[in-house]
C-alpha cells in the first residue's frame, strides 16, 4: 500500500523557530543519516522482530518531529505489526518503509537542505 509523500510544513517551521535555521539543518542531516542506519538494521535478514519494532518506533517519532507524515505513518504500521505479521507481510512493510524514507530523503535534499532559505522561514 504505497502512500504519496506528505510533509507538514507547519511542524517543520515550528521546529525551526525553536532551533534556528542552522541547528534545524544540522539536526535534519543527523536525522537523515540516523534513519538510514536504522533502516539498514531493519532490513538485515537476521534481525529480530523486537529490534525491528524498536527501530520503527524511533523512526516514527523522529519523522513526526520533522513533519514527515508518510514516513511516520509507515513506521507506525511496521511498529504495530512487527511482532505478529507473517514474514511476507513484514518484508512488504519494510519495503514500504524504504520507499517512504527514500521519498523523504529526496524531498529534504531538494527542498529543505538547499541553503537556509527553505529551512529558515
Amino acid at each position: 500500500m504505497t502512500q504519496s509523500f506528505s510533509f507538514d510544513e507547519a511542524v517543520f517551521r515550528e521546529l525551526g523557530s525553536e532551533l534556528g535555521a542552522d541547528d534545524l539543518v544540522a539536526l535534519l542531516n543527523v536525522f537523515l543519516a540516523d534513519t538510514a542506519k536504522k533502516l539498514v538494521r531493519i532490513e538485515a535478514q537476521d534481525q529480530t522482530r523486537a529490534v525491528i519494532k524498536r527501530e520503527a518506533h524511533s523512526m516514527k517519532s523522529s519523522a513526526a518531529t520533522f513533519g514527515f507524515r508518510v514516513l511516520s505513518q509507515t513506521a507506525r504500521q511496521l511498529e504495530a505489526g512487527a511482532e505478529d505479521m507473517p514474514q511476507a507481510a513484514l518484508q512488504a512493510s519494510i519495503g514500504e518503509l524504504r520507499l517512504a524514507f527514500e521519498a523523504t530523503r529526496v524531498f529534504a535534499d531538494r527542498n529543505l537542505l538547499q541553503g537556509t532559505s527553505g529551512a529558515a522561514a
